[in-house]
């Protein structure tokens, strides 16, 4: 009667611990095709230059203007230049959008500034310039100014532009000894 009690006993256990291992395996089993399934960031993606999580339009609250103080004060570099025009507003949806939210706002200042081309070509051989693209994400109020021909930067002239309230995109025109600078502020 001992015997038959105990076997029993083990018998009941032995459907019950492989449930229990079943529900494991399950579990793990889940959890591994949900980590599968999270995206990632594309290995080439370039780094943001905001915070904001969505793309967002640049809305114009000030400008176009021609006065260096509002250059300057962002872009020190470029305190002794004359300024061709700037533009500068918020990212986000237009006026009266009824998308607005709460929250930090992102701001962004786009300039063209003639410095001559001594001074462009010293910092694209001081900041070591390569060649890129022509700026296209330039306001559409500067877009007229922007100069024709090649434009040189890349991160060591980017660096020398920024602070640590603004985040800048140089674009060197050493054939004008124009600068068009893009600045984000988040």
């Amino acid at each position: 009667m001992g015997s038959g009690a105990a076997g029993s006993y083990r018998g009941g256990m032995l459907p019950q611990r492989i449930r229990r291992l079943a529900a494991g395996f399950a579990v793990t089993a889940l959890a591994l095709v949900g980590a599968g399934c999270t995206p990632g960031d594309p290995v080439d993606r370039a780094p943001r230059t905001s915070t904001s999580t969505l793309p967002l339009a640049k809305v114009v609250t000030a400008g176009p203007s021609r006065d260096i103080e509002a250059v300057a004060i962002r872009f020190p570099l470029l305190a002794d230049g004359n300024v061709d025009g700037w533009v500068a507003g918020t990212l986000g949806s237009a006026p009266g959008a009824s998308e607005r939210v709460p929250g930090p706002t992102t701001y962004w200042f786009d300039a063209v500034v003639d410095v001559g081309p001594d001074r462009v070509t010293a910092w694209a051989d001081g900041y070591h310039a390569v060649p890129v693209s022509t700026p296209d994400s330039v306001a559409a109020d500067l877009r007229d100014v922007i100069p024709a021909g090649d434009f040189v930067g890349g991160p060591h002239v980017d660096d020398a532009f920024s602070s640590g309230e603004w985040q800048a995109t140089v674009y060197l025109s050493p054939s004008t000894g124009r600068v068009v600078v893009l600045g984000i502020d988040d």
